[in-house]
C-alpha cells in the first residue's frame, strides 16, 4: 500500500497587522473545517504571524512568508492553497505560486495545488450575498431610495476590477426599482491614466452624489474581511463621516468572508482538490 503523503490545507489572505483580521479568517477557518471535516490552517501572505500572540488568544498567527522560512515547510509533502481572495490578485499568481514552485523544487516528491478565487464568472452568489446586505440594511434603517456604492480596495490589475464590475452588475440588477441609482467605487488606485479603470475613489462620488442631492447611501463593502479600509473606524468610515455631519444618511453592509454563500464556495474549493 502506498504511503499516504503528509499534507496541508491553508486558507490563505493578504495578511494584516490587525488582530481582528487575524481572528476573523481564523474563525472563517474553523467554520470551514467543520463543514468539509477537514483540518484548514488561517494564513495571511504576509504580515499576520508579526501580530502580538496576545491579541490573538495567545495562538500566534501564521503568514506564508513565515512558513515558507520553517522547518514545518520542509516536513510537508502536500500542500494545497484556498485563497480567500475575490479574483485573480499577483498575491496569489505571483507571490504565492513562486514561493509554492522554489518549495516544490527543492525536493522531490512535493506536490502543492492552488484553488481557484472565489469568483468564477456566471456564479451570482457574492452579488447574491452583497444583495442580501443591502436589504437588511434597507429593512434595518429605513432608508428609502438609497444611493448604493458597491466599494473595493482598487487595483493595479485589468482582470482584478473586472470581476468587481461584473459582481456590480450582478448586483444592480438584483435592486430594480428599490434604488435611487448605483456605482461601483475603489478605495485608492495608481497615479496614471492606465489605472483610471478604479475610478471613481469612493471620496469623490460622494461628494458628486450628494451635490446633485442624495441624502440616503448604502455603501456595499466588496471585502472578505475587516482591514484597513472596511474594519471599525477604518477609512471607509473616515470618508464617509463627513458627509454624514452634513446630513447624509450612509450605512456600510458587513463584510462578506462569514456569509453562508462565502462559505459553501470555499467548502467546493476544498472538495476540488480531490
Amino acid at each position: 500500500m502506498e504511503k499516504s503523503k503528509t499534507k496541508k490545507y491553508f486558507l490563505v489572505d493578504n495578511g494584516s497587522l490587525r488582530p481582528e483580521s487575524v481572528l476573523y479568517i481564523r474563525d472563517i477557518a474553523h467554520q470551514l473545517s467543520k463543514v468539509s471535516g477537514k483540518k484548514v490552517e488561517p494564513a495571511g501572505i504576509m504580515h499576520s504571524h508579526k501580530v502580538d500572540p496576545l491579541k490573538l488568544n495567545r495562538i500566534p498567527g501564521l503568514s506564508m512568508e513565515a512558513f515558507f522560512q520553517s522547518m514545518d515547510s520542509n516536513e510537508l509533502e502536500c500542500i494545497n492553497f484556498i485563497p480567500m481572495f475575490l479574483g485573480p490578485s499577483l498575491a496569489i499568481t505571483d507571490w504565492l505560486k513562486g514561493r509554492a514552485d522554489a518549495w516544490f523544487a527543492a525536493k522531490p516528491g512535493r506536490e502543492y495545488k492552488i484553488a481557484d478565487c472565489l469568483f468564477r464568472k456566471g456564479d451570482e452568489r457574492i452579488a447574491s450575498a452583497l444583495c442580501e446586505h443591502v436589504m437588511q440594511s434597507l429593512s434595518e434603517h429605513g432608508q428609502m431610495k438609497p444611493y448604493v456604492i458597491l466599494v473595493d480596495h482598487g487595483t493595479p490589475q485589468r482582470e482584478v476590477n473586472l470581476v468587481r464590475e461584473e459582481i456590480g452588475n450582478q448586483l444592480k440588477k438584483k435592486l430594480p426599482g428599490i434604488i435611487s441609482g448605483f456605482s461601483t467605487a475603489s478605495m485608492e488606485r495608481r497615479a496614471g491614466e492606465e489605472y483610471s479603470f478604479n475610478d471613481p475613489l469612493l471620496e469623490k462620488l460622494l461628494a458628486e452624489i450628494c451635490a446633485r442631492g442624495e441624502r440616503n447611501v448604502i455603501v456595499a463593502q466588496l471585502f472578505l474581511a475587516p482591514g484597513r479600509h472596511a474594519g471599525s473606524n477604518g477609512d471607509i468610515t473616515k470618508i464617509c463621516l463627513p458627509f454624514e455631519k452634513d446630513g447624509v444618511r450612509i450605512k456600510q453592509t458587513p463584510t462578506l468572508g462569514k456569509h453562508p454563500y462565502l462559505i459553501e464556495i470555499l467548502g467546493e474549493r476544498l472538495r476540488e482538490f480531490q
